[in-house]
C-alpha cells in the first residue's frame, strides 16, 4: 500500500491553529503516514505539537525559507511514497486523501493530483482545475461557481491549496524552484511535469474548504508577476518565445495600465528588477528543463486555455483581450503543430 507524507508549512499560524491541521489530517479517512510541519518563523509550531507521537513532526530550517523552499525542506526527509502538500488552514473532507491517492496508483505517470478548493461553507469554489494562458497567467479556476461534481480528468494546473505528489516524480523534477519563494509554485510544478511527459490530474470528489483572502500577504502582486514571467521565460523552447513575443509584450503593457489602476505598479516594477536579478537562475532553469523535455510546447499546450474567463479578471479587459489574442492563439497553435 502507499504512503503519504502531509508538509505544512508554516509562518504566523497560532499553535492552536497548527494542532486543528495536524487534527485535520488525522481524521481522514485514510490519513498520512507522516506529517511534517515546517515552521519558517513565529508560528509555535513545537507547543502545537506537544502530545503527539513520533509521525507529527517539526522541521526548523532556522529561517524563513518561503513556501516552495519549505515544501522542498520536507520533502527531502519525507519517507512516503507521495507528498500531501496541504495549506494550514484548509480543511479537508474526510475522503479527500483516500481518493487523491486512489487515482495517483492507477498510473505511475501521473504526478500530481489536485483537489477541488471550496470557499468556507463548502457550496461554492475557490480553485481547483486552474487554467493556464498561454502568457502564464493562471487564475483560480471556477472561482465563485457552484460545487463541481465530476470524474477525474487531465489538467494544466491543479491548486496547491490541496495536491498530492508523487515524490520520486517530485524530485525528479528538481522539486519546487525554491527561489520563487512564494506563489505560482504550483502552476510551474504542474508546467515541468507535462513538459516531462507526465499527467497532472484534478479530482472534483475530493474537496478542502479553504478560507480565501487574496490580500493576506502584502506583496502577493510581486512574487504572482516575477514568478510568471520566470516560468514563462523558463518552460517555453526558444521557438514558442519567439512566436509569443508579440502576445507577451502587449500583456505586459496590458498589466502595467491594470496595476496603475489598481495601485500595485510599484510590485509590478519591481517583479522586473527581481527577475533581471535572477538571470543567471534563469539561465540555468531553461538548461534544465530541456534535459526534462519528453513533450513539445505543442503537446504541453493542448490543455492551456486560449481565452481569459475569470471571475477574478476584470470582464471589459478581458473581453477586449480575448478579441486579439484568441485569433492569434489559434495561428501560432497551427505553427507549432507543424514542426
Amino acid at each position: 500500500m502507499s504512503t503519504i507524507s502531509a508538509v505544512i508549512v508554516s509562518y504566523d499560524e497560532t499553535p492552536q491553529q497548527l494542532r486543528e491541521a495536524v487534527e485535520g489530517l488525522r481524521g481522514q479517512n485514510r490519513p498520512p503516514e507522516e506529517i511534517l510541519i515546517v515552521d519558517n518563523g513565529r508560528s509555535g509550531a513545537l507547543a502545537a505539537l506537544e502530545g503527539y507521537g513520533p509521525e507529527v513532526r517539526t522541521l526548523a530550517p532556522g529561517s524563513n525559507l518561503g513556501y516552495a523552499a519549505g515544501v522542498n525542506f520536507a520533502a527531502a526527509s519525507a519517507a512516503g511514497d507521495y507528498l500531501l502538500c496541504l495549506n494550514p488552514d484548509a480543511q479537508a473532507e474526510p475522503h479527500c486523501f483516500e481518493r487523491l491517492s486512489s487515482i495517483a496508483d492507477s498510473d505511475p505517470a501521473i504526478a500530481i493530483v489536485g483537489a477541488q478548493v471550496l470557499l468556507e461553507g463548502g457550496a461554492t469554489r475557490n480553485a481547483g482545475a486552474n487554467p493556464l494562458h498561454p502568457t502564464g497567467i493562471s487564475p483560480s479556476g471556477g472561482y465563485g461557481e457552484p460545487r463541481e461534481q465530476g470524474e477525474p480528468r487531465d489538467v494544466a494546473v491543479v491548486s496547491g491549496a490541496c495536491c498530492l505528489i508523487r515524490l520520486e516524480a517530485f524530485r525528479r523534477l528538481g522539486g519546487f524552484l525554491g527561489e520563487l519563494f512564494m506563489y505560482y509554485d504550483d502552476v510551474d510544478l504542474a508546467w515541468r511535469a507535462r513538459i516531462a511527459g507526465l499527467r497532472v490530474v484534478y479530482c472534483p470528489e475530493a474537496a478542502v474548504e479553504h478560507g480565501y483572502e487574496f490580500s493576506r500577504r502584502g506583496r502577493k502582486w510581486f512574487y504572482l508577476e516575477r514568478n510568471r514571467l520566470f516560468s514563462v521565460l523558463a518552460n517555453y523552447e526558444a521557438r514558442t518565445l519567439l512566436l509569443l513575443a508579440p502576445l507577451l509584450l502587449a500583456t505586459e503593457l496590458g498589466l502595467l495600465a491594470l496595476a496603475t489602476a489598481q495601485g500595485w505598479l510599484t510590485q509590478k516594477l519591481e517583479s522586473y528588477r527581481s527577475l533581471f536579478a535572477l538571470r543567471a537562475l534563469l539561465v540555468e532553469e531553461r538548461r534544465r528543463v530541456r534535459g526534462l523535455r519528453r513533450r513539445s510546447d505543442a503537446e504541453v499546450m493542448t490543455l492551456f486555455e486560449d481565452r481569459f474567463d475569470s471571475a477574478l479578471m476584470p470582464g471589459p479587459a478581458a473581453a477586449l483581450a480575448n478579441i486579439a489574442c484568441v485569433p492569434y492563439l489559434h495561428v501560432l497553435r497551427g505553427v507549432l503543430a507543424r514542426r
